[in-house]
């Protein structure tokens, strides 16, 4: 006992003074790499002064807090009796970072003091310095990597016996990030070298001006082409004075105006830091048709703002361009006649397909409206399905911007979610009974009511997706579900379509993924264009799963959802006592636009030409005329502008036409009309211009 406590004294005793020592040294010369030092010399200090006490206590090994130190760090801590040669601890992180265990300690820390450069170092120490410093490359003999080391040696001595302490620290990332450095400075400076090469053969003379001290250098880089005098320095006001006299009359004020130190301050103030060029001449001699270009760049960094203007002899180049602008000319006037020739066919084919299918579907909805019988009913449905996915097919065609493009443009509007899927359950229910194929439509409650998109492509694209399922499904059922999650005023809406029906072997899918063709295809096109994505997953005999990811624009997110089969606003109401002209040059047209009128209680007339329109105006009033654009003799916009001749005439135009290719309608807008409505007529849309003009 009386052997512990002494060993306590002269352990306190020595920490004390060895404390005392250090911190006096550190004192002399204090920075942060002695401040380091005296923590790491304090912590061994006080390691070895416990290695000591244990010692003698015959409890080595037990204390652990050296160990908790170092354990997490990539330095490794060796202590070695310098009399014996054995080292009597080894930190625990030693094996992770030098692949050293307790049996091979010692073989292993001699071999990293055998190095040549170690050895070097030793045997020019005198062990009176703080310790001896070297970085050696190092191969762990557990893991068989390469590695690099930091090795520091320091002298312990003690009363009885010295001791050295071995300081090993990974060194490898920093070795690494100092070799990404170099060779990044290196390849700097072997490409600032190339810039200049290129700079020099690219351009003749190169203007720097200094901002801050408004002074300028002018030097070529070749001899024989002096455009502006000789090479100068000096107050740069004063120099472009000078510079000025060398460019021709008629260009001077554009070139003085972009090279004036006013000019670059402001592109720096204003932050606009991009090159730009101007093109002159130089001298005033009729025989003199030198034309130069100049580029003005912006350099800003640690000492200032200064320009670099590079100037380079573009005569030839003058000379192309302008031969080359005739021709561009010349063959943009051609492309523009082929443009408006191609419009026009566009416009034509347009009409000419869309009025018979403007037919079709209209008596398709009166009769749908009308018949009772449900195998004939059943029919009439599966006409009006088959109608409305040609007339999606013509507008894909007739689209021009897509054609120019070759690029889906959204046509973007606010739509009901709850509708949308009603609708497309209702158009697929006849199809879908001809199977006996249960179909599933599961909304999540929580998905907004109303969003702003492209009702029509994404109502397409769902139908496209479930007549393929329906396709190939022969018994089970078809389900969809509709989930979102939202993002501030965006919803990404998740749309996954799972039938029970053939499915596909991977090498079927693949094909189908991959084909540039058909309904998958159009499908793809349009997620990309949406910026979404349309994943495909199949089973052969089992099920095929199609999902379409997109985000919306969340227009009203109302929590209580309405039910889909109650609060439905009526779409047909009651117009008794309204006078409705309809002009069209088909008489089919008339009679689909009539049957389509009727249930309003309004009252038509029907003329079939513009010169009876303006007959039958001058003797009657009406409430609104509904007018063709394509007709023979006076075209609509023509009889429109006649009848706005008339200051007192108050009656609404509306214009309808097959003439339906994007952008038609706002064109007609301009035209004076006061809507537009494309044929087909849809019935919605002619419940709302009914609404807008006569339903007060």
């Amino acid at each position: 006992m009386k052997n512990k406590i002494g060993s306590i004294i002269v352990c306190l005793v020595m920490l004390i003074y060895i404390f005392l020592s250090n911190f006096t040294s550190i004192l002399v010369d204090l920075n942060i790499e002695n401040s380091a030092r005296l923590i790491t010399i304090l912590v061994i200090d006080v390691y070895i002064l416990l290695v000591i006490f244990e010692t003698t206590s015959n409890t080595f090994g037990k204390d652990k807090l050296f160990d908790i130190i170092v354990d997490n760090n990539d330095t490794v801590y060796l202590i070695m009796n310098k009399e014996t040669k054995k080292i009597i601890y080894l930190s625990p992180n030693a094996e992770a970072i030098l692949g050293i265990t307790g049996k091979s300690m010692d073989k292993n820390a001699f071999e990293i003091l055998n190095k040549d450069e170690i050895k070097k170092e030793i045997s020019n120490w005198d062990g009176k310095n703080e310790y001896v410093s070297q970085m050696i490359e190092y191969n762990n003999p557990k893991y068989h990597i390469n590695s690099w080391l930091r090795v520091k040696l320091f002298n312990y001595i003690s009363k009885k016996t010295d001791y050295t302490i071995l300081e090993v620290k990974d060194i490898t990332k920093e070795k690494e990030k100092q070799h990404i450095l170099i060779s990044q400075a290196t390849d700097i400076k072997y490409r600032e070298n190339q810039l200049n090469q290129i700079t020099a053969k690219s351009y003749d003379v190169e203007l720097e001006v200094n901002i801050n001290t408004n002074t300028f250098s002018l030097k070529y880089f070749k001899s024989d082409n002096k455009y502006f005098g000789e090479e100068k320095r000096g107050v740069y006001s004063q120099g472009l004075k000078d510079l000025l006299t060398y460019i021709n009359n008629e260009d001077r004020e554009a070139v003085q105006k972009a090279l004036s130190i006013e000019n670059f301050k402001k592109h720096f103030n204003k932050f606009e830091l991009d090159s730009i060029s101007i093109r002159y001449r130089i001298g005033n001699e009729e025989k003199n048709n030198t034309w130069l270009e100049s580029t003005i760049f912006f350099i800003t960094n640690r000492q200032g703002n200064k320009v670099s203007v590079l100037t380079k002899n573009v005569t030839e180049d003058a000379h192309n361009i302008r031969e080359q602008n005739v021709l561009l000319q010349n063959a943009l006037n051609d492309a523009k006649m082929a443009d408006k020739s191609k419009t026009n066919l566009i416009k034509t084919i347009s009409h000419d397909i869309r009025t018979p299918m403007s037919n079709i579907i209209g008596f398709t909805d009166s009769l749908l409206d009308n018949v009772k019988d449900k195998k004939l009913l059943s029919d009439i449905r599966n006409i009006k399905r088959s109608s409305d996915e040609i007339l999606s097919i013509i507008d894909d065609l007739l689209d021009i911007s897509k054609i120019e493009k070759k690029a889906i443009e959204k046509e973007e509007k606010n739509y009901n979610i709850f509708k949308l899927f009603k609708e497309i359950e209702d158009e697929t229910k006849e199809y879908l009974n001809e199977k006996d194929i249960k179909l599933n439509i599961n909304l999540d409650n929580n998905l907004p009511v109303v969003l702003y998109g492209d009702e029509r492509r994404i109502k397409d694209a769902i139908i496209k997706l479930l007549n393929n399922s329906i396709k190939y499904t022969n018994e089970g059922s078809i389900n969809i579900n509709v989930t979102g999650t939202k993002k501030d005023s965006i919803e990404l809406l998740k749309i996954t379509i799972n039938d029970t029906g053939n499915g596909m072997n991977s090498k079927e899918l693949n094909e189908v993924m991959n084909k540039n063709t058909g309904g998958i295809n159009s499908v793809k096109k349009l997620m990309d264009a949406f910026n979404g994505k349309l994943e495909l997953e199949s089973k052969e005999n089992e099920y095929t799963k199609a999902t379409m990811s997109f985000n919306q624009k969340i227009v009203e997110d109302n929590k209580v959802r309405e039910l889909l089969n109650k609060n439905k606003e009526a779409e047909i109401f009651d117009l008794n006592g309204k006078r409705i002209l309809v002009v069209d040059d088909n008489r089919l047209n008339l009679k689909v636009t009539d049957r389509m009128l009727k249930p309003y209680n309004v009252l038509t007339i029907l003329v079939e030409s513009g010169e009876e329109c303006l007959s039958i105006l001058k003797e009657s009033k009406f409430d609104l005329i509904l007018i063709d654009q394509m007709m023979p003799g006076m075209n609509g916009i023509e009889v429109m502008n006649k009848l706005k001749e008339d200051k007192n005439f108050k009656t609404p135009v509306v214009v309808l036409t097959a003439d339906a290719v994007k952008g038609q309608k706002e064109k007609y807008i301009s035209e004076g009309f006061d809507d537009y409505m494309s044929k087909p007529i849809d019935k919605k849309e002619l419940s709302r211009v009914l609404k807008k003009f006569l339903k007060k």
